[in-house]
């Protein structure tokens, strides 16, 4: 694992040093205020009324007893791993150079290893989201070398490029020779 990052840090270095050509910060997608007050009540309830939880559980055979507290734990080990992959990938920037693009620390790829790319536009069930907003149009990136293919998928990173970036990407893309496709 830490080769991996050491790897991807060193790839980040040698495309920094290339003229930046784009650079996209991510969209806020909202909620993390109210899902962290959710995490306080959650966490401040069984502690303020601890003594009847306990009575409840006591009141439970073994094996409900088991069943109840595991529950219990996955649900705050679920929400607290949601609250960690929110801040995570919040404030990232997308950053474009005549060598690559990289996402930092988590993200990075050579445009010589990039064959094909496609837009992500969201179908109508997905443009309303929970947190109000619309949801723009975001880039999957395509690379085809190697054993295993893969696709980065920008979105994840709430990266979404208004359409001058869009045009500017596809300036960048077919300049370089990266295919744009329509499939999938």
């Amino acid at each position: 694992m830490f080769a991996k990052n050491k790897g991807n840090q060193l790839k980040i270095e040698e495309i920094r040093l290339s003229a930046e050509l784009l650079r996209i910060n991510s969209h806020y997608l909202g909620g993390g205020g109210l899902a962290k007050i959710l995490l306080i009540i959650i966490i401040v309830l069984p502690l303020v009324f601890y003594k009847d939880i306990i009575n409840i559980i006591k009141d439970k055979s073994p094996n409900e007893q088991l069943v109840l507290v595991s529950m219990a734990v996955l649900f705050l080990a679920a929400f607290i791993f949601t609250l960690y992959k929110m801040s995570q990938n919040s404030g990232k920037s997308l950053i474009v150079t005549e060598k690559g693009f990289f996402i930092e620390p988590v993200l990075s790829e050579l445009w010589k290893d990039i064959d094909e790319y496609k837009w992500n536009v969201p179908s109508g069930a997905n443009k309303n989201t929970l947190t109000g907003q619309n949801e723009g149009t975001s880039l999957i990136l395509f690379n085809n070398k190697g054993a295993w293919p893969k696709a980065f998928d920008l979105t994840q990173y709430n990266i979404i490029f208004t359409p001058d970036q869009m045009q500017q990407m596809d300036n960048i893309c077919n300049r370089l020779g990266i295919k744009k496709t329509e499939s999938l």
